[in-house]
C-alpha cells in the first residue's frame, strides 16, 4: 500500500473583523474616496486632530491602502494633542490595527505581538485582539503563548468560536498536545460540522495515530462535502486497506483517480485492492496505468504480472467450462479476452479455433437433428434444435424458418425446457437451470411451473449461499485459508446466478479479507524463506517455501527455491498444473466428441480435488449427452 505525504502547505483561514470608525456622536459618512478627501482636508486644517487622522488610517485600510493606513496610524498615535480623551480612545482600536497589518500584510509578527499588546492595556478583555495575537504567535512558534491567547479569545467570547477552536488546535498540536487538539477541532466541529480545514486536520491527526475508526469517520463527512477532494479520497482508501475493506477501497482510490489520473500511486493501490477482490481484469487495467506512469515501480510490474496471470488462467478456465457446457459463443468471448491480454497464449488460440470450427459442425448438426425430429412430426424437439441453432448463428435462415414451422407444440416446447431446467439443477448448473426456466416464462409468462420451480431455485441457493459462506468463515478463523477462498468462491458462483448483490458484496468483502491474509503470510513466509537459505537452513526454508505454495501453487519464487533445495518441483505445484492440464484435456476430448474419455479425464480430476465442482457438473452433463445421443440414433 503507498502512502505520501498529504496536507502540506494547507491555508489556514483567518477571519478578523473590521472596527467601525469612531465618530464620537455623529454617524461617519460612507468610506469611500469622497470620505478620504474629506478626512484629509480636516486634518489640513487641524494637523493634531486626532479623530481624523484615525478615521483617515481606517479608510485606508478599508480600502486595501495598507501601507499609507499604518503611516498615517502611526503618525496618530504619535500626536501630541490636548485631546487626551480622544487619543486614548482611538489608542486601542489604531493599535489592533496596526497589529493586523504588521502580521498580516507586513508578516512582521514581533511588531503585531507589540501593537497588539498596546491594544490590550487598553482594552484587556477584547477577543479580537488576542485572536490576532494568537496567529502571531504561532507563526514564532510560540505555541505555549498561543494556546493562552486563543483561550482568552474563546473566554471573552470571540464571534468566531469555531475558528479560534481551530488555531488553538493547531497550536496545540504543534506544541504536541495531541488529545488537547482533537478535543478542540471536535468543539470547532460542534459549532460548524462542514469546517472543511478542520475535517482535514483532524482525518491527519487520527490517521497519524492509525487510529482506523475515528479517521474513516470524519475522511467520509469531509468526502460527502468535497466527493472530489483527491487527499481525502487517497487516505480513507489507505484506511479501508488497514480495515480490509476493500470494495469501500476501490471506491475511494476510482475518485481519487477520477481526480488526478496522474498519480500513479493511486491506480496502485486501487489495482490492490481489485487483485485482493479477485477482480483480476480490473487490477490488469489499474497497475497497466500505474506502470505507464511509473515505468520504474517494480513492485508494481509484479502485482501487474500476478494479476495478468490470474486473469489469463481464470478466462481460459472460464472459457473451456463454457465449451464443455456447449455455450459457445460464451466459451469465444473468454478466449478473445486471453488473447487481448496474451496475444501469444497457445491454449487460447488454440481454444479458440477449435470452438469456431465447433460451432459450424454444431450449427450444421443442430440443424440435421431439428429437420430430423420434425419430419418425424417431434415438433417439440424440433423447436429446441432449431433454437439452438439461432444461438449459435442468429442470422442463419434454415433456422428461423424451422422455427416458424415447429411453433405448433408450444406447450411441449416448454415441458422439455422445464425438463432440462430440472436435470441442469440436479447436476448442479444453476445458472442453466434459472435461463431454462426462465425461457419457459419468455414463451408463456404466465406458466406457473415454471414460476414456482424459479422461485425454488433460488431458496435452494440460498440456503446453500449460507451454508458455504458459515463452512468459509469458520475455516477463516481456524486459518484454512486456502479453504476458505474457496467456499468464498463458491458462494459468488451461486449469487451470481441471479445477481444477487447483497451476497456477492458480503462474500466479496469477506473473500478479499482472506486474500489478503493469504497474501501478507506468502510475504511474510517468502521473507523469511530466502533469510533461512541465505543462512544455510535448508530444513527451514523448504518448511517456508512450502507454506507458500499451500497457499499459492504457482508462485514462481517458492517454486523456484523449492526445485534448489530438493532439485525437483514441488509435489503441490505438480498437482495443481495435473488437475489443470487433465482438465483442459477432457475439454478437449469433449470438443471432439469423445465424450467418454471425457469423462473419464474429469473423474481424475475429481479424484485429485473433490471440490472442483466444474468437473463434477461436465461430468454430468458429458454423460446426459450420451443419452440424448443413443436416443437419437436409435430414432426414438
Amino acid at each position: 500500500m503507498r502512502n505520501f505525504s498529504i496536507f502540506n502547505g494547507m491555508v489556514f483561514i483567518l477571519l478578523l473583523g473590521i472596527w467601525p470608525a469612531v465618530s464620537f456622536g455623529s454617524s461617519p459618512e460612507l468610506l469611500d474616496d469622497t470620505a478620504v478627501v474629506s478626512y484629509r482636508k480636516a486634518i489640513v486644517i487641524d494637523p493634531q486632530d486626532v479623530i481624523a487622522h484615525f478615521n483617515l488610517g481606517l479608510a485606508l485600510y478599508k480600502a486595501e491602502r495598507y501601507e499609507e493606513a499604518r503611516m498615517v496610524l502611526e503618525k496618530c498615535l504619535k500626536l501630541k494633542s490636548r485631546d487626551v480623551q480622544a487619543l486614548k480612545q482611538v489608542a486601542g482600536p489604531a493599535n489592533q490595527i496596526l497589529g493586523i497589518i504588521y502580521y498580516t500584510h507586513l508578516r512582521d509578527d514581533r511588531r503585531a505581538i507589540k501593537a497588539l499588546q498596546r491594544s490590550l492595556k487598553l482594552r484587556p478583555n477584547d477577543p479580537d485582539t488576542y485572536y490576532a495575537m494568537g496567529l502571531a504567535r504561532i507563526r514564532l512558534k510560540d505555541m505555549n503563548a498561543a494556546i493562552r491567547d486563543f483561550e482568552q479569545a474563546i473566554q471573552y467570547g470571540d464571534a468566531r468560536q469555531a475558528d479560534v477552536f481551530f488555531q488553538l488546535g493547531r497550536a496545540q498540536l504543534s506544541g504536541g498536545r495531541k488529545q488537547a487538539a482533537i478535543t478542540s477541532y471536535q468543539k470547532a466541529l460542534e459549532i460548524e460540522p462542514e469546517f472543511k480545514v478542520v475535517l482535514e486536520n483532524l482525518a491527519l491527526l487520527y490517521h497519524n495515530q492509525k487510529d482506523d475508526e475515528n479517521a474513516i469517520k470524519v475522511l467520509n463527512r469531509l468526502v460527502k462535502l468535497e466527493p472530489m477532494n483527491f487527499n481525502a479520497n487517497y487516505l480513507l482508501g489507505l484506511h479501508y486497506y488497514r480495515k480490509k475493506d476493500y470494495s469501500q477501497m476501490v471506491e475511494s482510490f476510482n475518485r481519487a483517480v477520477a481526480v488526478k489520473p496522474d498519480q500513479a500511486d493511486a491506480h496502485y493501490n486501487l489495482g490492490m485492492a481489485y487483485y485482493y477482490q479477485t477482480r483480476y481484469d480490473m487490477a490488469v487495467k489499474a497497475l497497466e496505468k500505474a506502470v505507464a506512469l511509473n515505468s520504474k515501480d517494480s513492485e508494481a510490474y509484479n502485482l501487474l504480472g500476478q494479476a495478468q496471470t490470474e486473469a489469463v488462467e481464470t478466462h481460459i478456465h472460464q472459457g473451456s467450462t463454457y465449451l464443455a457446457q456447449e455455450k459457445y459463443t460464451e466459451a469465444m468471448a473468454e478466449f478473445k479476452i486471453v488473447l487481448t491480454m496474451d496475444p501469444n497464449n497457445q491454449k487460447a488460440g488454440k481454444s479458440l479455433k477449435d470452438t469456431e470450427q465447433k460451432v459450424q459442425l454444431e450449427l450444421a448438426e443442430c440443424l440435421r437433428r431439428a429437420d430430423k425430429y420434425y419430419k418425424k412430426n417431434h415438433l417439440a424437439e424440433a423447436y429446441s434444435e432449431y433454437a439452438r441453432a439461432l444461438k449459435l448463428d442468429p442470422d442463419s435462415r434454415p433456422a428461423n424458418e424451422g422455427l416458424s414451422k415447429a411453433q405448433g407444440q408450444i406447450g411441449k416446447v416448454i415441458a422439455i425446457r422445464m425438463k432440462k431446467g430440472r436435470v441442469s439443477e440436479r447436476m448442479g448448473d444453476f445458472k442453466e437451470a434459472r435461463q431454462q426456466y426462465e425461457s419457459a416464462l419468455e414463451i408463456n409468462p404466465e406458466h406457473a411451473p415454471a414460476k414456482e420451480a424459479l422461485t425454488a431455485l433460488k431458496n435452494n441457493l440460498t440456503k446453500k449461499m449460507k451454508k458455504k459462506f458459515s463452512q468459509a468463515a469458520q475455516q477463516a478463523k481456524q486459518n484454512k485459508l486456502k479453504s476458505a477462498a474457496k467456499h468464498y468462491r463458491q458462494v459468488l458462483k451461486l449469487a451470481k446466478v441471479f445477481m444477487s448483490v447483497a451476497w456477492q458484496e458480503k462474500t466479496m468483502a469477506s473473500l478479499s479479507r482472506v486474500n489478503a491474509r493469504i497474501a501478507e503470510l506468502v510475504k511474510q513466509n517468502l521473507f523469511e524463506g530466502k533469510a533461512a537459505f541465505k543462512s544455510g537452513k535448508r530444513i527451514k526454508a523448504k518448511t517456508l517455501f512450502s507454506r507458500v505454495l499451500k497457499l499459492d501453487p504457482r508462485n514462481k519464487t517458492a517454486n523456484k527455491y523449492i526445485l534448489k533445495l530438493t532439485g525437483s518441483a514441488s509435489p503441490v505445484k505438480v498437482t495443481a498444473e495435473l488437475i489443470k492440464t487433465t482438465y483442459y484435456r477432457g475439454v478437449d476430448y469433449y470438443v471432439r466428441g469423445q465424450i467418454e474419455k471425457a469423462i473419464q479425464e474429469w473423474q481424475k480430476v475429481v479424484g485429485l480435488d473433490p471440490e472442483h465442482q466444474d468437473a463434477r457438473i461436465n461430468i454430468e452433463r458429458a454423460k446426459a449427452k450420451l443419452v440424448a445421443i443413443k436416443k437419437l440414433t436409435q430414432g426414438r
